[in-house]
Formats: C-alpha cells, sequence, structure tokens
C-alpha cells in the first residue's frame, strides 16, 4: 500500500512505460522504428519489457506509424511538451503500482536492469557520474497527479517528478547491465551501436524507373550513413526509406533490413 509518493510499495504490481513519440529529428527517422536485431528498436525494447511485467504502456503520438505491439498504445496528447508529458500519460494509463519508464531507443536495455531497479519498490533513479537518469527510472502511479501540476507551471524535466517523490538514488555499484542506460541521440550513436553489437547484415537499395535500366534491379549493402549507402547513385532522384518516407539528408543512418528505394525525380510528381 502507498503512503506517500516516494514511499516503498508492500506487494507492489508493476508495469512499464515505453516513450516513443517523437519523430527523431537529430536521428533524421524515428528511433522506434530503426533495425535492430532483425526487428525495430521498439520491438526489441517492448520485447525485454514484456519478459519483465505483464503491462507494458507504449506512449506515441499520431505522426507515428509503429508495428503491432504487445503492448497497450496510449497517445500523447500534448506530444509537444516533451518526455514528462508523456510519462504523464503513461502513468495515467498503467495498471500496476510502479512503472519503470524508459525511451525507446534503448539498444542495450535487459530484463535484469528492468527486475533490479523494480526490486527497489519505490520511485527511483540511478545517479552516475553526478547525472539523474531519469529515462531508466522508475515512478509511481500516483505521480501522474504531480506531472500535471508540474507542466502547469512549465516544470517540465523529469527530475523535477522525481524530486517531488524524494526518489531514492541508487549508486551503480547497485545495478548489472548499466548499458541499459545508453540511448541513441544521433546517427553516429546508432551506427556505433551496430557494430558493438556486430550486426552486419546488409540493407537493400532497389532501383525503380530510369534508375532500374542504369543501376539493376537491386543491390544489398552494409550499413552506414545515408549518403555512404547511395554514393555512387548521384542527386538527381528520390529517395524513399522503407516505403515510409522520403528522406535527402546524406547523415541518415541506413540499417540492417532497412530498403532504400530509389526513383526517378519525376516519378515523385
Amino acid at each position: 500500500m502507498l503512503t506517500a509518493a516516494g514511499s516503498r510499495y508492500s506487494g507492489a504490481v508493476n508495469s512499464a512505460i515505453v516513450l516513443a513519440g517523437g519523430l527523431s529529428s537529430r536521428m533524421g527517422r524515428p528511433k522506434a522504428l530503426l533495425p535492430w536485431r532483425g526487428m525495430t528498436m521498439i520491438e526489441h525494447v517492448v520485447g525485454v519489457l514484456r519478459s519483465v511485467v505483464t503491462d507494458v504502456i507504449v506512449v506515441t503520438s499520431a505522426e507515428l506509424d509503429l508495428p503491432a505491439l504487445d503492448a497497450t498504445l496510449v497517445r500523447d496528447r500534448a506530444p509537444k511538451l516533451g518526455p514528462l508529458a508523456g510519462i504523464r500519460e503513461g502513468l495515467e494509463a498503467m495498471r500496476g503500482d510502479l512503472a519503470f519508464v524508459t525511451s525507446t531507443d534503448a539498444p542495450f536495455l535487459t530484463a535484469a536492469f528492468v527486475k533490479a531497479m523494480l526490486a527497489f519498490g519505490t520511485t527511483a533513479a540511478a545517479e552516475v557520474d553526478g547525472f539523474v537518469q531519469s529515462m531508466s527510472a522508475v515512478y509511481a502511479k500516483p505521480l501522474a497527479a504531480t506531472a500535471n501540476d508540474l507542466i502547469a507551471t512549465s516544470r517540465m524535466r523529469p527530475l523535477f517528478l522525481l524530486e517531488a517523490a524524494k526518489f531514492r538514488r541508487v549508486a551503480p555499484s547497485e545495478l548489472v547491465d548499466l548499458d541499459s542506460m545508453k540511448s541513441l541521440n544521433a546517427p553516429d550513436d546508432y551506427l556505433d551501436a551496430l557494430r558493438r553489437d556486430r550486426q552486419t547484415g546488409p540493407a537493400t537499395v532497389e532501383f525503380l524507373g530510369t534508375a532500374r535500366m542504369k543501376f539493376g534491379v537491386s543491390r544489398d549493402v552494409p550499413p552506414g550513413p545515408l549518403g555512404g549507402v547511395l554514393r555512387d547513385i548521384g542527386e538527381h532522384h528520390l529517395i524513399s526509406l522503407n516505403g515510409k518516407q522520403f528522406v535527402r539528408d546524406a547523415h541518415i543512418p541506413v540499417g540492417p533490413g532497412d530498403r532504400v528505394i530509389v526513383m526517378d525525380a519525376a516519378a515523385g510528381g
């Protein structure tokens, strides 16, 4: 039973919340849809969480077309307000007493780390080198109301929510699999994570129209920046990533299993 937002629960029922609402402008493509270990990043993260809890909430926005997930999807009613608003949505929708909260870009998240964080039985976050890991933390359900109050006063950092709960600061020595807290902010972060994980499967470049006459039907290429993948194609083409979005930025990362579709510029109308 809970006596205060930061108090320890006895026999707590646990949930998990994944924040997956952004279009990831720095990455150049939605981080939730990055290929990872034969699936999308969001499928990987949900799979890890489902091995620990039965109640997984994915907070997303209408802008993002996610694959089918073994989770409850909640639309962020204020997607431009940042992670605190997403945490609020998840806390309101969850069935448990406590929720482990993570962003979608957590490639090295493990079940052991999630279990260790939930085992503290209270609102908790690791503090590493003086920085509180608010996006790999545990929050109590009643903090949804506190999040509302913080948003109303424009205090938008998740750290403020943790502090309001008088959260338990967790030392790295109390945890396992610390890489679970690593996130992917930019294309190089993702490509470095692929190399570290030894993911070497190819992406496929497909050609349409006169591009097919010049370059053939398709070719397999190693993961890398879009500009490197298409270095000998030229600039006078439309480029689609997985048939979902047209892309131009040469730095956008292309991962294993991605389909890069090259077509005549005239084909785009």
